[in-house]
């Protein structure tokens, strides 16, 4: 098999995937269960080494504009679906990615929590600066 990967004209077959600047929230939330929810958001500047001043700030406000302010001292565990689709999302932000990739993002959600999570897409799709690839099967969600 051979092939290259092209992302914005630059081919990033061979870049490690912390190095391509692509954000992904996988259909079933995946949060790291034995980490807080602020280690969670923090998670992809750790690996890039932010300092620590800047993770701080930007968990901040991921928190802040994900409505996960009052949880961000708790584990992962037990969070609803819709904090944990939250969590996953913010953690895929974290780090300012060219690209975020949707699997599924409001798979399972009840109608009130999905609402919710539309209006931060559309808030995030409308304010530019990211590719956002939205995978559904839902035609009403599309």
């Amino acid at each position: 098999v051979s092939g290259t990967v092209r992302l914005r004209g630059h081919d990033v077959t061979r870049l490690p995937p912390a190095a391509r600047g692509v954000g992904y929230v996988p259909q079933d939330a995946a949060v790291f269960r034995t980490m807080t929810v602020r280690q969670n958001l923090a998670f992809a500047l750790d690996v890039r080494r932010a300092p620590r001043k800047e993770i701080a700030a930007r968990v901040d406000e991921l928190a802040d504009w994900l409505g996960l302010a009052r949880v961000l001292d708790r584990r992962a565990v037990g969070l609803s679906g819709g904090e944990a689709q939250r969590v996953a999302l913010g953690r895929a932000l974290a780090f300012r990615p060219d690209i975020l990739l949707l699997d599924e993002p409001l798979n399972a959600l009840d109608d009130d929590t999905r609402d919710d999570l539309v209006r931060l897409l559309d808030g995030l799709k409308a304010g530019g600066g990211v590719t956002v690839l939205h995978v559904t099967h839902s035609t009403a969600e599309a």
